[in-house]
């Protein structure tokens, strides 16, 4: 009797010290995100559905002014590719992949932006 209750007792002991993280191991695009680019700096909040969908809404900020933008676009982990719409404004696309829950890394073209490397980091 006692060597079943000591495997038991083994047993859910190991049971217990599994993966007990409640976070996602996806990270969702979901939060405010801002990076830095040449003569400005980009703010966006996103919010990403189930299946991948994002939308969203922004500000890119720079020496000549600002712009507000609307956001959508799809994260099929690790990638993510947002388009960045702004009235007046050709738009841009914004392609990259997580390098961790908090920082995404890609490339921004279109509206006047030509390959422009941009580190987004959520806050």
């Amino acid at each position: 009797m006692r060597t079943l209750a000591a495997a038991l007792i083994l047993a859910l002991a190991l049971a217990a010290c599994g993966d007990s993280s409640t976070e996602p191991k996806t990270p969702s695009a979901s939060g405010t995100w801002t990076g830095v680019v040449t003569g400005g700096t980009i703010t966006l909040t996103l919010a990403e559905q189930a299946g991948g969908t994002i939308t969203g809404a922004g500000s890119i900020q720079g020496t000549a002014g600002a712009a507000s933008v609307t956001v959508t676009g799809t994260h099929v982990h690790p990638s993510i590719s947002l388009t960045l719409r702004s009235t007046g404004f050709e738009d841009a696309n914004y392609t990259g992949q997580f390098v961790n829950r908090n920082t995404i890394s890609g490339h921004l073209n279109g509206s006047g932006f030509n390959n422009v490397t941009l580190t987004l980091t959520r806050q």
